[in-house]
């Protein structure tokens, strides 16, 4: 089970790599969406503000499952390089600062 402190340094890296959330509007489903090609983790709601609050929570539930050896092993193959496991001093692939 994944202890506080690594679910803390995970998910931190992941928001570096995520960078600023800026959802966009999507006519064919009438919200706002927010989603990251490195994490399998898309959000769609009412407001942009919507989505700025809740991506996080979703993202943290990724990456907790992850560590935890819970996802199907489809999609651990499809993000294995990015949003996985990793150490905290290799640098980002993907960093969008």
């Amino acid at each position: 089970m994944v202890t506080p402190k690594e679910m803390k340094e995970h998910f931190e890296i992941a928001l570096k790599e995520v960078g600023k959330i800026e959802p966009w509007f999507d006519d064919d489903v009438q919200e706002w969406i927010f989603s990251h090609p490195s994490y399998p983790v898309e959000y769609g709601g009412d407001t942009p503000d919507e989505v700025v609050s809740n991506y996080p929570k979703y993202l943290r539930e990724f990456i907790k499952q992850r560590l935890n050896g819970n996802l199907d092993p489809l999609t651990e193959k499809q993000t294995r390089v990015d949003g996985g496991k990793r150490d905290a001093r290799i640098p980002l692939r993907h960093a969008a600062f």
